[in-house]
């Protein structure tokens, strides 16, 4: 097992656009950490991007890295459809993972790789960054002191939303490659079972999308709600309804045509109300933001700007120290994601009621 002295060396499996962007360019900037290997089934990509971060050892498949015995942890970053039996392959070969999200196409995959994790005692992440946004860090830190204190009441209802848009923010400095990228399985092949055929691509691609914001309200209540009501009359929006105690929860989902990203969410007390708007995925350097309004006998509104930071570059930072602190049950932990996975499934379950 690694110690804190002890830089962890590792393998990357996937040279694409994210994969460089959001993953390997973040963990070259980490000083605790060495990129020792790549893998893709694209070759002059693959050696592209090794050439610009240096990275020495170069496989053609992810099974040819896993045989290299002095990796140990690897970045998981393929199409959604592969990445739960590369997941397995990693763990079966004894190497801690990070993997991006959804960490499978139904619950029941899921569990299986949670559970093989727990049984190898590896360390298994799954990249919902946006618990690692400073932003969000300070707003959760806000939240859980006025639930304590009382200060604005009762917390009486949350409103979520997450409409989309451009995430991409016109991200540069990445390595295009004109090779064909390799075939792909249908994702939708892996949705749960009791939905429909036609029903299976649009929770997939529900899944891909808003399981970020799933992943957010869990973080915040503390648990997983209680599914009341879901309906979605077009596949490009959707309305849920839930339940935490006596705290309700609505939550719109849905996809526009706009250049900005939109998603936030509204945590409504009784005297008050705490907006966290997050941020574009791939806007470097930018968290979210926090607006708390109190209604007194002199109501006043505090926008709250934390420092400059990224969500992907904290996340690596994060799943580094997870593997040499050997912390399995961490923010970002498999075993949370298995949960949003579960409860997308309530979610649609309703549907068919």
């Amino acid at each position: 097992m690694p110690t804190s002295s002890h830089k962890i060396r590792l393998g990357f499996i996937g040279a694409g656009f994210i994969g460089q962007i959001a993953h390997i360019e973040n963990y070259a900037q980490l000083t605790n950490c060495q990129l020792h290997a790549i893998a893709d089934l694209r070759p002059k990509l693959l050696n592209q991007v090794a050439d610009k971060y240096n990275i020495p050892h170069r496989y053609s498949s992810h099974q040819e890295l896993l045989d290299d015995e002095h990796i140990d942890a690897v970045i998981v970053v393929t199409a959604r459809s592969h990445t739960a039996n590369i997941v397995k392959d990693c763990l079966l070969a004894g190497k801690h993972v990070f993997s991006e999200k959804p960490m499978a196409g139904n619950s029941d995959i899921a569990n299986d790789l949670v559970q093989l994790a727990e049984q190898r005692g590896l360390v298994y992440c799954v990249g919902y960054m946006k618990r690692c946004d400073a932003g969000v860090v300070k707003a959760k830190s806000i939240f859980d002191d006025l639930l304590t204190n009382s200060t604005l009441g009762n917390l009486l209802q949350v409103s979520a939303q997450c409409y989309m848009g451009d995430s991409y923010c016109k991200a540069a400095g990445y390595i295009h490659g004109n090779e064909a990228r390799p075939n792909m399985v249908n994702e939708a092949n892996f949705a749960p079972s009791f939905l429909n055929d036609e029903q299976k691509p649009l929770f997939a691609r529900y899944v891909n999308v808003h399981s970020h914001l799933l992943n957010f309200l869990r973080h915040f209540m503390g648990c997983k709600p209680t599914v009341e009501y879901f309906n979605t009359l077009s596949p490009l929006a959707h309305v849920c309804v839930m339940r935490v105690n006596d705290t309700l929860i609505t939550l719109e989902t849905g996809e526009v045509e706009q250049k900005n990203w939109q998603e936030k969410c509204t945590f409504i007390f009784e005297k008050g109300q705490l907006i966290v708007t997050l941020p574009p995925a791939l806007l470097r350097n930018v968290p979210a933001t926090i607006e708390l309004q109190q209604n007194a006998e002199i109501s006043q509104s505090t926008l709250i700007q934390v420092d400059w930071s990224w969500a992907f570059k904290n996340q690596a930072y994060t799943f580094i120290d997870n593997v040499l602190n050997s912390q399995v049950n961490s923010l970002i932990s498999a075993k949370e994601a298995l949960v949003d996975i579960e409860l997308a499934e309530d979610i649609w379950k309703k549907l068919s009621v």
